[in-house]
């Protein structure tokens, strides 16, 4: 067989590339290129664009998957290497950022380790928007009277009925016990049930002058539509004492 070597090949012009209409076969050793192609027989290249790619093996990536439109996930094996997240037959494994390995399913929720984000306010008024992942959670770090709870943002369409809502409020007190007393969801004035059966019983032996208590708050559908927060009934308990 002979061989052919050259640096560079251009078309019979020399103003362009050239063409092999009936294709090209070889074997390549090594490869270089301004676009960073390399090979020893593996090819590295900085970027590669194209239409459709199948790979028959394992899929590392070392860097950022970034993917548009995609309707269906349907391989096996797709590994990304920093996240530590896998998508296989079994669903959605995570690894990293998590204590235990965790495989979601479909129609199965579950966590694992949450790092919960408060909601600081110097004052008796805390406003925090709902969120279904958690960090509905409020700080009163001076208030000087009675503290109202509003929560925004609560969902009110038919993909969240039969759904129940829960929120925190901790509250410092600096020498005078304050309570939360009011609690609005998108808007409407909530009566709180009180665990056994008033707010003085709820505030039994747990209220101190000094130090936090915690205000935490149950939000039950009673009728599954989600159309109106009328639909909630508020229940509320009280744990305190703590310095």
């Amino acid at each position: 067989m002979s061989r052919v070597r050259a640096d560079r090949f251009t078309n019979r012009a020399g103003t362009g590339a050239p063409e092999f209409p009936y294709g090209l076969t070889g074997t390549a050793t090594t490869a270089t290129n301004a676009e960073g192609l390399t090979g020893t027989p593996d090819i590295t290249v900085n970027n590669v664009i194209g239409a459709a790619a199948t790979f028959s093996g394992n899929v590392s990536i070392a860097g950022t998957l970034t993917y548009e439109d995609v309707t269906n996930i349907d391989s096996v094996g797709l590994i990304t290497a920093r996240s530590g997240v896998r998508i296989d037959a079994g669903g959605l494994v995570v690894t990293a950022g998590v204590s235990t390995l965790t495989t979601l399913i479909p129609d199965q929720t579950r966590f694992v380790t949450v790092a919960e984000k408060l909601t600081r306010i110097d004052g008796n008024t805390i406003n925090l928007v709902y969120t279904s992942s958690g960090s509905n959670i409020g700080l009163a770090t001076n208030p000087s009277g009675n503290i109202t709870l509003n929560v925004t943002d609560i969902p009110e369409t038919s993909d969240f009925d039969n759904h129940v809502v829960t929120f925190s409020v901790f509250v410092t007190n600096t020498g005078t016990a304050r309570t939360v007393t009011a609690v609005n969801l998108n808007g409407v004035s909530k009566t709180i049930n009180w665990a056994g059966g008033s707010l003085s019983a709820a505030l039994v032996g747990v209220t101190t002058s000094n130090g936090i208590d915690i205000y935490s708050f149950t939000g039950i559908n009673t009728v599954g539509s989600a159309s109106t927060t009328a639909n909630y009934r508020v229940l509320g308990v009280v744990n305190g004492g703590f310095f």
